[in-house]
């Protein structure tokens, strides 16, 4: 018997101590984007497509879901070739007396990726100005932060 509730025990660690490996770790990361709209006759709401700096260091686009400009569709490839994939909700508000600039708010929800970020979870929040020369054409320029939550996310240096 004593045997048996030590190979008992055994397996339970052995278990327990897989399970703590397989856990999800996070990585805290910050930098800035800047965006510009492109021409994209396949997005009918528009698409946006920028250079990442930071920790998320690479390029990345964006497709608006929604006809009122509100969601969208985002992916950023770092320059190490890993893919970040997300759902934005973006806030953009006048700034007063000033007709082409307002501010930008997006809180992104990361819904997956590629690489170092494969089945990765998290979210992104980004805050800055955005520039209007026409209804469509501009850009945004935005700090990003947030964390980035995944099996292998701290198991590679960008």
């Amino acid at each position: 018997m004593k045997r048996s509730k030590q190979m008992t025990l055994a397996l339970c660690l052995a278990v327990f101590g897989t399970a703590t490996q397989a856990r999800a770790d996070c990585q805290n990361v910050s930098g800035s984007m800047t965006e510009t709209i492109i021409p994209a006759p396949n997005d009918p709401f528009g698409r946006a497509l920028g250079i990442v700096s930071g920790a998320l260091n690479g390029v990345s686009t964006a497709v608006i879901t929604s006809p009122d400009g509100s969601k969208s569709s985002d992916v950023i490839v770092t320059s190490r070739g890993d893919l970040l994939q997300g759902n934005g909700a973006l806030t953009l508000t006048p700034i007063p007396g000033n007709s082409t600039e307002l501010t930008v708010n997006v809180i992104l929800t990361i819904t997956g990726g590629a690489g170092k970020y494969s089945g990765a979870t998290g979210t992104l929040r980004y805050h800055g100005l955005a520039q209007f020369t026409s209804p469509t054409t501009g850009t945004f320029n935005v700090i990003y932060q947030g964390s980035v939550c995944g099996a292998n996310v701290k198991g590679h240096a960008d």
